[in-house]
């Protein structure tokens, strides 16, 4: 099942912009066996060095350092140092910003799966992953977006800022 995928120029806009119109979208993930699709549903848009929860306030340099780099960029980085998460690098070369994917659903799966360590785990990816393109051989994003309703709210899982309603999530009840 192939799909029209967005350009890179899709990333360059505001992350809070492309974590609301990621969820939706389908991400495609390909392997060896086969290519994985998903459609995203729940983000969580991460801004700059002024956004006291991203990576790009307190954990600048390392693998957080590609957040300033430019769009369209993969960032993994481990989780209590087991769970990789899944990032997109969003806005113009040199304003760090990421949206973190929290959780898809697979066509056929009975229910989505929430939380970015178990998102990671049912697409396989991994650590290595960190850098990749988008698009690009091994992920690409859907043109196409269904269309749920979305709620707005703060994002979850964090210590700082916890009020930033910069999460988002599909209302899946039918």
């Amino acid at each position: 099942m192939a799909i029209d995928e967005v350009g890179r120029s899709f990333f360059e806009q505001p992350v809070e912009t492309v974590a609301y119109e990621l969820v939706g979208r389908s991400l495609r993930v390909s392997a060896p066996g086969g290519d994985t699709y998903a459609v995203i549903v729940e983000t969580e848009a991460y801004g700059d060095a002024d956004d006291p929860a991203s990576h790009a306030a307190f954990r600048p340099g390392g693998r957080a350092a590609i957040m300033a780099e430019g769009p369209g960029q993969v960032y993994v980085y481990s989780a209590y140092g087991m769970y990789p998460c899944f990032n997109i690098v969003t806005g113009p070369p040199g304003e760090a910003s990421a949206v973190l994917v929290r959780g898809v659903w697979r066509k056929g799966d009975a229910r989505p799966v929430f939380g970015p360590g178990r998102t990671t785990r049912l697409l396989g990816i991994e650590p290595a992953d960190h850098g990749q393109a988008l698009p690009g051989d091994r992920f690409g994003v859907s043109v196409a977006r269904e269309h749920f309703h979305i709620a707005r709210t703060p994002r979850i899982g964090i210590t700082r800022a916890v009020e930033t309603e910069w999460r988002f999530v599909a209302a899946l009840e039918k």
